[in-house]
């Protein structure tokens, strides 16, 4: 596709841009129904009054790791076939399985269909497929913008679902909510990719007809990796294990602080709407500076936060570091995506990143683990933030290191 001069073209609207818009809502409403809702399903309103909060937690974090994996075969249709059908398969998987969920009547069913339909749906409807999907509407030098627009576009789904998510069950308890969800996310998950046009390149052979072929062509994507790659996956699985740690148990280290548990949670809550300006912005400046040395400031300012959050005790401190959590979280998904398109943006991008996504969906699960089996008294949330921001520095210089030359 031949590239516009600007975002709207006097003649007439680039309609790419028309594109990430309505897949800015495909992003809100998966991440809204699959993720976000659980916050409040955890609840004792939702189904964490029904089987316990424990084993919604559990489940979430199960299907979180699940996605990492089947993130590998997602990655890969989206590659050979489209990121359009992924996008739809994982929007009727995810309806049926928010379906299922509200129908569970014992502990081992919800867990089930956590692991074995929602996480895949979580694969196959969040950023990382859709990543693949700007690759083929924009040429490097437009990437960053356009990241930072989906990125900020996507910015308000917790804002959205969650509300609507309490509303929904205060009106027709949990499993009636469930169901709405699934009605949302079945309609958006099939309108948004019938809308959207998808360049695909010419392939070398034919399209593999065959399980064998297709996970042929799954490893292919590992032959494509390098020392780079894993270098830079190792920084980042430090990275995210050590802010998702310090981030999950926040509001209980403020609190141990002498904070009120309520007014943190609040403060905290403001981040996001911190966060919506820098979606942009950063983004957007990797089209002038490397992705990879913006990630690496943005894991250092992570640092300062984590460490300004274990020694806390006026309120200057926690509002500091709600604004420098707030300016740089929103931008790290869409600087990992660029900093890899940068290096290994091609026919085997889908493979390549759904891969280091397996590492990232395991960091996620480890780092709350981490944090609390140093300890949640005092004393050992203050040793456990330290830990996680001298991490933070340490990924942020070897994140740059590893892909300097890109």
């Amino acid at each position: 596709m031949t590239a516009p001069a600007s975002w709207l073209s006097p003649a007439r609207i680039d309609v790419r841009w028309l594109w990430v818009a309505l897949t800015a809502v495909f992003i809100n409403t998966s991440y809204g129904t699959l993720s976000y809702a659980f916050s409040v399903f955890v609840t004792r309103d939702g189904p964490g009054g029904t089987f316990g909060e424990g084993l919604v937690s559990g489940g979430f974090a199960a299907a979180i790791i699940v996605s990492g994996l089947a993130g590998l075969f997602s990655g890969t249709v989206a590659d050979l076939f489209g990121t359009r059908r992924v996008m739809a398969g994982g929007a009727v998987a995810g309806a049926c399985g928010l379906a299922l969920l509200g129908a569970c009547q014992q502990s081992w069913q919800f867990l089930l269909v956590m692991a074995v339909i929602i996480g895949p749906a979580m694969a196959a409807t969040f950023y990382e497929p859709v990543y693949v999907l700007m690759n083929r509407w924009f040429a490097h030098t437009e990437r960053p913008r356009a990241y930072g627009v989906l990125t900020l576009l996507s910015g308000v789904s917790i804002s959205i679902f969650t509300p609507l998510t309490r509303a929904l069950i205060s009106a027709m308890g949990w499993r009636g909510a469930m169901g709405v969800l699934a009605l949302i996310l079945v309609v958006i998950g099939l309108l948004v990719p019938l809308l959207l046009t998808e360049p695909m390149a010419a392939r070398e052979g034919p399209a593999p007809a065959s399980p064998k072929r297709f996970l042929a062509e799954a490893r292919e994507g590992l032959r494509r990796t390098n020392a780079a790659f894993w270098l830079f996956t190792a920084a980042y699985f430090v990275a995210v294990m050590s802010y998702s740690g310090f981030q999950f148990h926040i509001v209980a280290e403020l609190e141990g602080r002498g904070f009120a548990a309520a007014a943190v949670a609040a403060a905290v809550g403001i981040a996001g709407l911190v966060s919506l300006p820098t979606r942009l912005l950063l983004p957007s400046l990797a089209g002038r500076v490397p992705s990879a040395m913006l990630l690496g400031l943005c894991f250092g300012v992570l640092a300062v936060a984590a460490w300004l959050a274990s020694i806390a005790d006026a309120w200057w401190q926690v509002w500091l570091f709600v604004v420098l959590f707030g300016l740089v979280f929103g931008g790290i998904s869409p600087l990992r995506g660029l900093a890899l398109s940068e290096r290994f943006a091609g026919g085997y991008f889908g493979r390549i990143i759904a891969i280091q996504t397996l590492f990232v969906a395991l960091a996620h699960g480890l780092g709350p683990v981490i944090i609390s089996s140093i300890g949640t008294d005092r004393s050992a949330y203050e040793l456990g933030f330290r830990l996680a921001a001298a991490a933070l520095v340490a990924s942020g210089a070897m994140t740059w290191w590893s892909l300097r030359r890109a």
